[in-house]
């Protein structure tokens, strides 16, 4: 009797202790299961893989609006830098929602002043592709908001309590109090990105561009692409109801009432996969920022996928969107951005890409070298494009198709140039040289910026022989003034007239006057 209830009571003790480790698994399924970190960690891994994945929750306007490149100085001399584990332009753009910033004020410069500020270790500084506005940027208005710059000054140290704002089209420069709030661990991300290339700049017609003193080795990546179909982008912009037709031009055609049009790509080998949508609408003029803000808008709309997608250029009533890859801009065709908005009075275009990176390639150690800016600029005048010519200079990305897959592409680096108001790689300004020689002088009527109702006009440029233009490089080590209070603090008057002196290069062997065109300063 007494064995007998000492088996039992080991048996109860067996069975308890059981019971305590299921709960107490449980418990830890559901703890590790409901945690973000989880969740954060596989964000963390897959976006070390490619920063082409954006957390799709942070899609509003202003993230359409972040910066194209990032550079910040260490031991006196200036990076361009790109983090692989962090998007730098898109941290800067939600850092900037969680600080309280004052008015905006104008300060009184010269190309002098303006080169310091470029050189002022004291910053981290934030460039883009082409002018915004203070309105776009922060999403509200304000006085002077319609403003326009380029580029944005962080201080390194929280107890610098300004931000700076510089246009390279005259050489304005707006400051902006920070009141409450600060960019310090911004600053430790940036400083610690370990992608980096020594940079400095080069002041081509109206803006200052990288220039790259020694050869680039840049990585080559593989991706995985495929494409939404036409009835996805027929149902998101037409509704459910919609006719189709074929159009004289061959082209199938959605229509939906009288107002509303969606063009497709041919089908077959010579599908593009460009689409033109159109919405008729009678509207009234808009300002600048009603052109950026309601573009954003469309591009939005078309449901593409998720990537780095960010503005790139505004050209008269059209502004234009691309894909950023590993810190660079990919180009459709060699000379088109993936989106491009035409806001007319009587109707809106937006001319577009289907085509979605799905699934990047393990990095596989292909590299590509390049030329250092110098001598790129040696070929350019090689084939009868004079540095007075060019209007911009960028690193991007050559779709280049595999041979043996169609849904495989690998994204090779190269040099692209603006030239008479047409993007086109170095190989393909090559190309257009040797086809015709004289095309650049003629004055092709033809733009990357306008999209036909057919096909994307791309490689019929245009351009405009500047004889009177002139360049300069900024010094990427100068030295930085004793404090930036000290160099920018100047009264709030309105800014110099349009005018600049000379500036000295050390990538230059002579000295040459920097002219500075006017900007415009406000909108209708």
């Amino acid at each position: 009797m007494k064995f007998k209830f000492k088996f039992k009571f080991n048996d109860f003790l067996l069975h308890l202790a059981t019971l305590t480790v299921i709960l107490i698994s449980i418990g830890l399924w559901v703890t590790v299961m409901t945690s973000d970190q989880r969740f954060s960690r596989i964000s963390n891994e897959s976006s070390s893989q490619s920063s082409a994945s954006l957390s799709t929750h942070y899609r509003n306007v202003q993230s359409f609006y972040a910066p194209g490149q990032t550079y910040v100085f260490q031991n006196g001399v200036r990076y361009q830098v790109h983090d692989a584990k962090r998007n730098l332009p898109l941290k800067f753009v939600q850092y900037l929602e969680n600080v309280k910033l004052g008015t905006i004020e104008k300060m009184s410069t010269t190309a002098s002043d303006y080169e310091r500020l470029l050189a002022d270790q004291n910053y981290i500084m934030f460039a883009y592709p082409d002018q915004i506005n203070f309105t776009v940027l922060l999403g509200k208005k304000q006085a002077n908001s319609s403003l326009q710059f380029n580029r944005v000054f962080v201080p390194v140290k929280s107890k610098t309590r300004y931000l700076y704002f510089g246009n390279d089209k005259g050489s304005r420069v707006y400051r902006v109090k920070i009141n409450s709030g600060s960019f310090r661990q911004l600053a430790k991300y940036v400083k610690s990105a370990q992608d980096r290339q020594e940079v400095s700049f080069l002041h081509l017609k109206k803006l200052y561009v990288p220039f790259y003193a020694k050869e680039i080795k840049a990585k080559e990546y593989s991706y995985l692409i495929s494409y939404q179909s036409s009835s996805y982008y027929a149902s998101r912009l037409l509704g459910s109801s919609y006719r189709k037709s074929v159009a004289k031009n061959g082209r199938t055609v959605y229509t939906a009432g009288y107002s509303k049009r969606l063009q497709i790509p041919k089908e077959g080998k010579s599908n593009d996969h460009q689409y033109l949508y159109q919405n008729y609408l009678t509207s009234q003029e808009r300002t600048v920022t009603q052109e950026m803000l309601e573009s954003a808008a469309y591009v939005k709309q078309l449901g593409l996928a998720e990537q780095d997608l960010r503005f790139f250029e505004s050209s008269g009533k059209t502004v234009s969107y691309i894909n950023y890859i590993e810190g660079y801009p990919i180009f459709a065709n060699d000379a088109l951005a993936q989106t491009q908005v035409t806001m007319g009075t009587e109707s809106v275009s937006v001319a577009f890409s289907s085509m979605n990176l799905q699934i990047p390639i393990p990095y596989d150690g292909r590299v590509k070298t390049l030329p250092k800016t110098a001598t790129l600029l040696k070929e350019l005048n090689s084939i009868g494009i004079k540095e007075s010519e060019i209007e911009k200079i960028t690193i991007g990305y050559h779709i280049q198709a595999d041979k043996k897959r169609s849904d495989l592409i690998t994204l090779v680096p190269t040099y692209f140039i603006k030239v008479g108001g047409s993007w086109n790689s170095l190989a393909g300004w090559k190309k257009i040289k040797a086809e015709n020689t004289d095309l650049l002088m003629e004055g092709s009527s033809s733009s990357s910026s306008s999209y036909s109702s057919s096909s994307y006009s791309s490689n019929e440029s245009s351009s405009e022989a500047n004889s009177s233009a002139s360049s300069s490089v900024s010094q990427a080590g100068s030295q930085a003034p004793a404090s930036s209070q000290e160099a920018y603090s100047s009264s709030r008057s309105q800014p110099a007239a349009e005018s600049s002196s000379s500036s000295s290069s050390s990538s230059s062997s002579s000295a040459v006057s920097a002219s500075s065109a006017s900007s415009k300063e406000g909108e209708k």
